[in-house]
């Protein structure tokens, strides 16, 4: 109830997080976003039972998460050179799949040994300690030359929306693994969870350094469709994985298509929309993982109750594969020309 009451706000809070974005510094935002974030984790410290004060605490966190997480693209797309663009955002991925990695056991770590309240102080710390290095970041005024319309605008942008499908498609599936993966290994008694995501981190971020340099010399589409297709294909492992092998067979092809579509669509995103709309643009793109976990992961769950995990696992695998080519398909109408950042016009 909680995360799909967050999703819903923060679904209604991205048109105003894309206008904030695009009239003001970014470093401001991440300032104002991570100190919320951190007083809100220890308030959260001194909460043990259900009620308004654990709503409200949970929500303006997961608030301001969301201010946190499109700012830091935003501005990391404002920091990188057009010519190493998606390189650069891969590698700025990093610090996302990092936590993936190990987040995980660390926090089972940290819950074993203080509780839950441990584990909010030391959310608390980690905020802290990122808040402080923002005020080392330089503010990079960004002007476009051609003037901002509104965030509606920007959202139907035509040139954009073969791309909110992908992003739809990719955050389906990474959805379905984040919510089910923890249910799915307990009930089919094969690995672990933490096994899991330690072998998608570490080959979505091993994708990420090997593969960074190439990205921008090689053209987006075919990748991309490829990258969603492969998705697709690790989920269908994992709808039929009765054995370890498998299920870490379906975490390494999962978590290295991982690795290659979000530089690829982030980049893409950040190339189509008018320098002056970057915020809402990324503020739609990031509110795309909100409507996967509002509509898709309870759709999923539907299928997991109803039927099994492997029609579940299944269904999200076809969707995957038949979705990336007809992105495929819609992207090749675009004209090319519209194609390319305002940047080097």
């Amino acid at each position: 109830m909680l995360f799909s009451a967050s999703a819903l706000l923060s679904l209604s809070f991205r048109p105003l997080l894309g206008r904030i974005l695009d009239l003001s510094h970014r470093r401001t935002v991440l300032l104002v976003a991570a100190l919320a974030n951190m007083v809100v984790l220890l308030g959260l410290a001194t909460t043990e039972v259900w009620g308004p004060w654990l709503w409200t605490l949970f929500l303006i966190q997961r608030t301001a998460q969301v201010a946190l997480f499109t700012t830091m693209l935003t501005y990391g797309a404002d920091s990188i050179p057009l010519e190493r663009r998606t390189q650069g955002l891969a590698i700025f991925g990093l610090s996302g799949l990092i936590p993936i990695a190990i987040g995980g056991y660390f926090g089972d770590v940290v819950v074993a040994e203080f509780g839950f309240a441990g584990l909010f102080l030391c959310a608390a710390g980690v905020s802290f300690l990122s808040w402080l290095v923002v005020w080392t970041l330089p503010v990079l005024p960004v002007r476009g030359r051609q003037p901002r319309r509104s965030f509606w605008a920007a959202l139907a942008q035509r040139n954009m929306l073969p791309l909110w499908l992908a992003t739809l498609l990719f955050t389906v599936g990474l959805e379905s693994l984040f919510t089910f993966t923890r249910t799915f290994v307990e009930e089919r008694r094969v690995g672990t969870a933490g096994l899991f995501f330690a072998v998608y981190g570490i080959s979505a971020a091993v994708t990420r350094i090997v593969g960074g340099s190439l990205y921008d010399r090689v053209p987006h589409r075919p990748l991309l469709v490829w990258s969603l297709a492969a998705y697709g294909v690790g989920v269908g492992l994992m709808a039929i994985a009765q054995t370890v092998p498998l299920l870490v067979a379906a975490a390494l092809i999962t978590g290295t298509a991982h690795g290659a579509a979000f530089p690829l669509l982030s980049s893409e995103v950040v190339n189509r929309a008018r320098v002056s709309e970057r915020g809402s643009a990324m503020a739609t793109f990031t509110s795309i993982f909100d409507v996967a976990l509002l509509a898709g992961a309870p759709a999923v769950g539907f299928l997991i109750d109803g039927f099994d995990y492997f029609v579940a696992f299944g269904a999200v695998a076809v969707t995957l594969v038949v979705g990336s080519f007809i992105y495929r398909l819609w992207d090749r109408r675009i004209d090319p020309a519209t194609i390319v950042a305002e940047e080097s016009v």
